[in-house]
Order: structure tokens, then C-alpha cells, then sequence
């Protein structure tokens, strides 16, 4: 009797929220196809991919998304700070994941009565920059054990994706 079940058999869980996530200035091919693979898996509506360093879907990004560039909602926009005013308006809590002096451990994320939620990463270089900051409603943080203060963006999206989905789907 075999034990793993296949890909084919595994049955998603339902989409009960609104996540949208804005990639600023990420530079490396392999983190912007892992980042389309990880909002496909988690059921982000839409990505956009801000900054004035946009990378081409080259075969680096199509083999690091696994095919999923052609399922993903994506947008490539030279500055986020008038989209992330859009979707505040239209009702979006919006979380920067980066360590800032006014960040929280990101198990402390609260849904509240928000299912719609823009979460925001940063470069891999810079994190994300001060204008952004400044629009995000709150800012939370992947506590660290080690003497690093940081991770990989790909990384910190998989546990802040984690997190926001698990929070709110339970709200």
C-alpha cells in the first residue's frame, strides 16, 4: 500500500480570503518565479512585481515558477505606492513583512474583520523602501534565533503567506 498521495489526488483547500502581494525591486529570476509559485499555492488573486528592476519572464523564472506564470495574475509597475492607495481605498489591510521599529512577531497578525489583505516584500538587497513603509498599514516580522536578522525573501514569504492565510481563514 502506497502512503504519498499523488499531486493529481491532493484536493486544495478553499479560497476563503482576498490576498494580493506587491514584490518590490526584486532582482533574481529564481525568487521571482519561487514567488509566483508560492501565491499560486496560497491563492494570491494578483502579484505586482514594482521597481525599476523588472526581470523578463526568461527561462531562469518559467522553470523556477514551475509552469505557474501561466496561471498567475501578474503586473509589472514602475512604483507601488498609488496601487497600494487603491487597494487601501477599496478596503485592503496592507502588511509590510520586514523588520521595521514599529514590526511585530508575524504569529501576531491579526485578521480582524479583514479578508482582504496586501502583503508587501522587499528586495532581496534593501528589503522594502521607506516610501512603501510609510503606506502599510502595519508591519510584522519573522522573529530570528540565530545571529542573522534576515532570510530569503522567498522564504519570508512562505511563512508570512503561511501565516496571513492561516489567520484569516480561521477569522
Amino acid at each position: 500500500m502506497e502512503i504519498q498521495q499523488s499531486h493529481y489526488e491532493f484536493k486544495s483547500a478553499p479560497i476563503e480570503h482576498q490576498i494580493v502581494l506587491m514584490a518590490e525591486n526584486i532582482r533574481t529570476p529564481e525568487n521571482m518565479g519561487m514567488i509566483m509559485r508560492l501565491s499560486e499555492a496560497f491563492g494570491v488573486e494578483k502579484i505586482y512585481f514594482v521597481g525599476e528592476h523588472a526581470i523578463d519572464l526568461t527561462t531562469k523564472v518559467k522553470r523556477a515558477s514551475r509552469n505557474t506564470y501561466k496561471t498567475t495574475n501578474y503586473e509589472f509597475l514602475p512604483e507601488g505606492e498609488d496601487k497600494i492607495k487603491k487597494l487601501t481605498d477599496s478596503g485592503y489591510q496592507s502588511i509590510a513583512l520586514e523588520i521595521t521599529y514599529k514590526s511585530k512577531p508575524i504569529q501576531n497578525f491579526k485578521a480582524d474583520q479583514y479578508k482582504k489583505t496586501v502583503v508587501i516584500v522587499g528586495s532581496e538587497r534593501q528589503g522594502i523602501s521607506e516610501k512603501l513603509l510609510q503606506l502599510c498599514e502595519n508591519h510584522y516580522h519573522i522573529p530570528m534565533f540565530g545571529n542573522n536578522s534576515s532570510i530569503n525573501v522567498v522564504n519570508a514569504l512562505a511563512i508570512g503567506l503561511y501565516k496571513v492565510t492561516e489567520k484569516i481563514n480561521k477569522a
